[in-house]
């Protein structure tokens, strides 16, 4: 013999529908079925009861006191039952985390490097937000974001990755055609491939500022060519339009692939570095700390040079 004496969940669940709309059709509209078929459910259910649950008004209806007594009854009982499936939900759905980085990170660092992280923690789900535009942790759904800069962000508990070194690249073929170029001086005679944009991703460093840190302060004779991307910077250094700078995190792999040349043996190794940030007061996730401690890892065991807060060799 059944515990509970209910009639059929369907019909409280139409009841439901129609007492808070207060309109058969609207009712019909959510629940995707016809006006006539929630009438015939709301009819079968008061014969089930014996009960009148609502009065029909002149193009509208109400409810009863019955009606009303019922619908806060059943309200009660379908809010405690969708918060209960939502707690078992959050409780057995896979972990989720959001990492926000440039672009050039997230391409030529983060992604390939994806599949190793997935293959340890298989159970994560992990998004990567690429811009170039800088979005902090605690800002929408982010929870990690990697940045440029000196590691000093206001709510940000920062870790410091690695530091950077700046140096001039070109394709193999374009330092062919161009014997002469050996010096930084020699640089004003070539086409340079500039990227426009600010500090907040690469820290202000461009050609003029790594020019003027070897002492060069002439101006280039050829116009160069801007990008406002910098995978799209190093495309067109491959393919022997110019020279651009190359950051070692992305770079190094290139010159070892041989795809890249360093025609200039001169390197600029700026103040800030790649600092891995989380929201000081945010309560980090099995997924966040996993995660972290992945990322640390891989950054530790990087080819190229390594920084850390004591023996950085700083840019003024």
């Amino acid at each position: 013999m059944s515990k509970y004496h209910l009639p059929p969940l369907d019909l409280l669940h139409s009841f439901e529908a129609v007492a808070r709309h207060r309109s058969f059709t609207l009712a019909a509209r959510e629940l995707c079925l016809t006006q006539s078929a929630v009438s015939r459910q709301i009819r079968s259910l008061e014969d089930r009861l014996g009960l009148r649950l609502f009065r029909r008004l002149h193009r509208a209806i109400d409810l009863t006191a019955e009606g009303q007594r019922l619908f806060e009854s059943v309200t009660r009982g379908l809010d405690d039952l969708s918060a209960c499936l939502a707690a078992l939900g959050a409780v057995t759905k896979a972990p989720q985390i959001t990492v926000s980085a440039s672009v050039a990170f997230a391409w030529f660092w983060l992604m390939p490097r994806l599949q190793l992280f997935g293959a340890l923690q298989p159970e994560v789900d992990l998004r990567v937000l690429a811009t170039d535009q800088p979005v902090l942790p605690g800002t929408g759904d982010v929870d990690v974001a990697i940045l440029f800069g000196s590691g000093q962000w206001e709510g940000l508990e920062a870790r410091l990755l690695f530091g950077e070194r700046v140096y001039p690249v070109c394709s193999p073929a374009y330092l062919h055609n161009h014997p002469a170029l050996h010096r930084p001086e020699d640089l004003l005679d070539q086409t340079l491939l500039h990227l426009e944009y600010g500090k907040l991703s690469f820290g202000g460093v461009d050609w003029r500022s790594w020019l003027l840190r070897q002492g060069v302060n002439g101006q280039p004779v050829r116009r160069g060519l801007r990008f406002n991307s910098y995978p799209m910077v190093l495309q067109a250094a491959e393919a022997g339009h110019g020279v651009a700078l190359g950051w070692s995190y992305v770079t190094d792999p290139l010159l070892a692939e041989g795809r890249l040349v360093r025609p200039v043996d001169r390197i600029l190794e700026p103040r800030d570095g790649y600092y891995l940030c989380t929201s000081a007061d945010a309560v980090q996730s099995p997924g966040i700390t996993a995660f972290l401690d992945w990322i640390k890892v891989e950054a530790a065991v990087r080819d190229g040079p390594r920084m850390t807060q004591e023996n950085a060799t700083h840019a003024e």
